[in-house]
């Protein structure tokens, strides 16, 4: 669709973190960002993940931190981690993952309620920036939520885990269809760019387009 970027986005991801201000200044350049709320990529694919070593490891971190300092933002990894890791592994994930389901639930219900690219500036920004340890604690949810024009109670009553497991099902099923597993994923008219790093292709595309202008 002409002025529309679909962007698939997991709360787990350090680097859809990493592209969430120029999406929400895309949005402020009068572009439609449809936000497609989807699963990690532990829980959602958990076996291109199985067999990651500490090498890749101690690379993903360096990688992270640096990008963050070259973007200027804030970065600490979330404290707790919206995904439950099996002990002594890598990126293996629980079976049970109660705190990861509510997350997702107010996830999917924002965006449901149109405020998806709100919640994601207000609590993907405050999981990711360091700012709130213990963000599942008291009232840091509650209060990012109103400040992104969400009642987190009004939320959670109006978002059962089994509807909203089938729309992140569905946008899964999505992100393969339109060319890439992983996130961030933008996909404009059909085209996906994978990665934080192809924003500015991205960018370059619409202006080819003639849906941006600046």
């Amino acid at each position: 669709m002409a002025g529309r970027v679909d962007i698939f986005y997991s709360l787990q991801s350090d680097y859809c973190y990493f592209l969430l201000d120029r999406l929400v200044g895309l949005a402020g350049q009068g572009i439609e960002v449809a936000v497609r709320p989807v699963l990690g990529g532990v829980v959602r694919l958990p076996e291109r993940y199985r067999d990651r070593d500490t090498l890749e490891q101690r690379y993903f971190e360096t990688d992270a931190a640096r990008t963050a300092a070259y973007l200027g933002l804030p970065y600490a990894y979330p404290d707790p981690s919206p995904i439950a890791f099996k002990p002594q592994s890598l990126w293996v994930a629980e079976e049970d993952q109660p705190l990861n389901r509510m997350l997702n639930r107010l996830y999917v219900g924002a965006e449901w309620a149109g405020r998806g690219l709100a919640f994601l500036d207000q609590v993907g920004r405050m999981i990711w920036n360091g700012s709130a340890p213990g963000w599942d604690k008291g009232d840091h949810l509650a209060n990012a939520m109103a400040s992104a024009g969400l009642d987190l109670d009004d939320v959670l009553a109006n978002t059962s885990w089994h509807d909203a497991k089938a729309d992140l099902d569905a946008n899964a099923e999505a992100m393969l269809a339109a060319g890439h597993w992983g996130v961030p994923l933008m996909v404009y008219r059909g085209e996906p760019f994978y990665g934080q790093d192809r924003f500015d292709q991205l960018v370059w595309r619409m202006r080819n387009k003639g849906d941006l202008t600046c």
